[in-house]
């Protein structure tokens, strides 16, 4: 919602860098509030995972490495890295497959390094767990996940030792005590009364102890190796889940604490202008920086037969992808949809992006009229069965 008195160009002020993790050993500044989202090496190939990268050092934004591992071609081209642990533990996993903390540290050891995200569930599969096929599996990639080369690698639907807020926090800060780093989790949202016994574990344990960040992922997202049934219709979407979690963060004095990450086809500047007035302080995307690698969508990614090279690990397949020239149209991307949500916040009145609020946007109802959305929100007004219990309730 535009205003009668835009914000004039000599008024615009820069994107300031946000602080991540304060109570942690190594809190990380974030220069960008819009990133690469988790795409794993495995999944992706090497030329794509090494233009992703050093566009990602063009741009100043980061790259998350999703839950393949931390591979060379992470760290060649420079930019900032959120290592994404997975219900595998690929990369810093022991020979059971269980989480080892030496290994950790290995990783943490890289400057770049900046971040570590425990992967609950994602948009493509929520509830089930990635599937790498054997043919993909090189003998590099079996060394950097730590598993058996030629194999099919299939993840548990979920972290074993994670069956309740308690223990996710358990987990979170005992991975932030070993790294020294901003630990968070990522999540799609579907039943949501566990947030609120979260945030009251947090408080009784102390602030400190809450994730560092929140990624939430929306409920459609995927690629041509999601399962269908899974991808079409199970988990809440981001139009309804971001604004449910903050409003939840916010009910309990946490929105500070925690930071928030949106992920899942926010691709254009109008998505990500409304991702960041519905409360989200960083913008992740995965499908709009493949379509800057050239993806063409062909729905071939777990096969290996990927015919821009982005996803297969056919040499032959790959010879289309440079990373020299791609990087660069990585690096495009991420400016201009910066720039132009810079335009869009303008418009709305603002200096600069993060001060976009919920009554700079509108929602379209089912029956074609349009309400304010700090009207609509917040939770509280329209899932009171899900508010926090105060003493003696």
């Amino acid at each position: 919602m535009n205003c009668p008195f835009p914000t004039l160009d000599e008024d615009a002020q820069e994107v300031q860098p946000l602080l991540v993790g304060p109570y942690c050993r190594t809190p990380y500044s974030a220069p960008s509030f819009f990133n690469i989202s988790a795409m794993s090496y495995g999944a992706l190939s090497a030329p794509a995972v090494r233009a992703l990268s050093k566009g990602a050092k063009l741009a100043g934004c980061w790259m998350n490495t999703g839950e393949g591992g931390l591979s060379p071609h992470h760290l060649e081209g420079g930019a900032d890295v959120v290592f994404q642990i997975g219900t595998a533990k690929y990369g810093v996993r022991d020979e059971a497959g269980d989480l080892s903390d030496t290994k950790l540290k290995e990783v943490a050891a890289h400057e770049q390094v900046r971040m570590f995200e425990l992967k609950m569930s994602q948009g493509a599969k929520p509830g089930k767990g990635g599937i790498l096929p054997g043919a993909k599996v090189t003998p590099e990639i079996a060394a950097i996940r730590g598993i058996p080369e030629g194999q099919d690698s299939i993840s548990p639907n979920r972290h074993p030792e994670v069956n309740d807020a308690a223990s996710l926090l358990d987990m979170i800060n005992h991975v932030r005590d070993v790294t020294g780093k901003p630990v968070g989790f990522k999540a799609v949202v579907g039943s949501y009364g566990w947030l609120s016994t979260l945030a009251q574990e947090i408080h009784r344990r102390g602030i400190e102890s809450a994730p560092d960040f929140i990624t939430i992922d929306s409920g459609d997202g995927g690629t041509g190796a999601a399962p269908m049934p899974l991808m079409d219709n199970v988990g809440l979407v981001i139009k309804e889940s971001l604004p449910l979690v903050v409003d939840i963060l916010t009910e309990h004095g946490l929105r500070d604490r925690i930071k928030v990450i949106a992920s899942g086809k926010l691709v254009t500047p109008s998505e990500v202008a409304w991702a960041l007035a519905a409360g989200a302080d960083f913008i992740n995307s995965a499908r709009g920086f493949m379509f800057s690698l050239g993806c063409i969508q062909a729905l071939k990614c777990n096969k290996n037969t990927c015919p821009t090279g982005i996803t297969t690990h056919n040499k032959r397949l790959q010879k289309g992808l440079n990373p020299e020239r791609k990087s660069v149209k990585v690096a495009n991307f991420c400016k201009n949809v910066i720039h132009e949500v810079e335009v869009i916040s303008h418009s709305c009145g603002v200096g600069r992006p993060r001060l976009l609020e919920r009554k700079h946007v509108r929602i379209m109802q089912s029956n074609g009229t349009s309400v304010a959305m700090d009207e609509r929100y917040p939770y509280k007004e329209i899932l009171p069965e899900y508010l926090p219990l105060t003493a003696g309730e």
